[in-house]
């Protein structure tokens, strides 16, 4: 075998438990005899497993398994519910799922299917309370939205967490209203940066009143994105304002939007996604109003390119890495501050 075969073993065995009751890890020597390699393999091997921080190694003195490895039960939960309404998350789920089992780690997932977002919340909190009472070592959570009080809901989630020192990593966006921060780690893309993109984008197209469609209730990802147009426009000296240049309801309300264009007569519409972009333009067309309006969303989804929405594009592989290793790092130093990983998200202009 190879180092990196026998690196691989020994730490898919470390987060299994084996060498948990052991008094010490075994010697370089009886590791060697056991997978029939040279000294100096297997010390190279205890060396990855050192960076690794799974092992602590001293000269003239057994190796030892580090905090992280004992207190690791080689097991992770996913709760996303967003799987079942957002194209994002589940080719996201996938790669986490992908990059922990080939880090050795067993993944805990189940389905949630709902469309009522008060169901998707308590499905949310019975698997976590089950994964707790599994005694996983990390936990990857997308945030409950389209409820009352999102946040209360989310905290509902993580009080099993929290009840058990489980690290949580929060997927996408907080559990409070942008800019407060919670305590949790979060991976997600720069929303604002995002917004601000696309803002410029239609004020260089010719675009003269840009208006933000808000869904009640919608994650706070939305709002900053939202900030982001409203700086472009800003920037641009053009007038802004929330009563003149958000329209907050839902995308299939007809009475609504047909008002809002009536009075505000944008000639760009950017929506908090692009699924709302689509259903926007769906009542434009229903209500015949809009002819030349702009249409403008986030995240790249199939949609996006079969209506050739300008959009911003997830870097849907690169956050499930980067937050693969975010948790790892919780889960090895739990007391560094809560951290904040925004990725760039792409225009895409069509």
């Amino acid at each position: 075998m190879g180092h990196a075969e026998i690196f691989e073993q020994l730490r898919r065995e470390i987060l299994a438990g084996k060498f948990d009751d052991a008094p010490r890890f075994p010697s370089e020597t009886a590791l060697a005899r056991r997978f029939g390699v040279s000294r100096p393999t297997m010390s190279r091997v205890l060396l990855d497993m050192k960076r690794e921080g799974l092992v602590v190694t001293r000269k003239g003195a057994p190796s030892m398994l580090t905090r992280f490895a004992r207190n690791a039960t080689g097991t992770l939960g996913i709760v996303v519910p967003g799987v079942c309404y957002a194209e994002i998350f589940s080719p996201i789920v996938e790669e986490l799922q992908r990059v922990a089992a080939h880090g050795g780690w067993r993944v805990l997932t189940e389905a949630i299917r709902s469309d009522k977002p008060t169901v998707r919340a308590r499905e949310a909190r019975r698997i976590a309370y089950l994964f707790a009472k599994e005694r996983v070592s990390g936990v990857f959570f997308q945030p409950i939205e389209f409820v009352a009080d999102y946040t209360a809901a989310s905290r509902a989630v993580l009080a099993h967490f929290d009840k058990y020192g489980i690290p949580v990593l929060l997927l996408d966006y907080d559990i409070v209203p942008s800019p407060e921060r919670s305590s949790y780690d979060l991976v997600g893309i720069d929303n604002v940066s995002a917004g601000l993109a696309i803002g410029r984008h239609l004020v260089r197209a010719g675009a003269r009143k840009i208006c933000f469609l808000q869904r009640p209730g919608a994650a706070p990802t939305v709002t900053d994105r939202l900030h982001g147009v409203a700086l472009a426009v800003l920037e641009a000296g053009l007038p802004w304002s929330h009563r003149h240049n958000v329209l907050r309801c839902e995308p299939e309300d007809r009475r609504r939007v047909s008002r809002f264009l009536t009075v505000e007569r944008p000639d760009a519409l950017v929506s908090g996604n692009d699924v709302a972009a689509a259903t926007l333009k769906g009542t434009l067309e229903a209500v015949k109003k809009g002819t030349g309006i702009r249409l403008a969303g986030f995240d790249d989804v199939a949609v996006a390119a079969q209506l050739g929405l300008t959009t911003c594009r997830q870097p849907l592989d690169d956050l499930a890495h980067v937050a693969y290793q975010t948790l790892l790092q919780r889960i090895k130093a739990p007391h560094l501050p809560p951290r904040t990983i925004l990725l760039p998200a792409p225009l895409v202009v069509r």
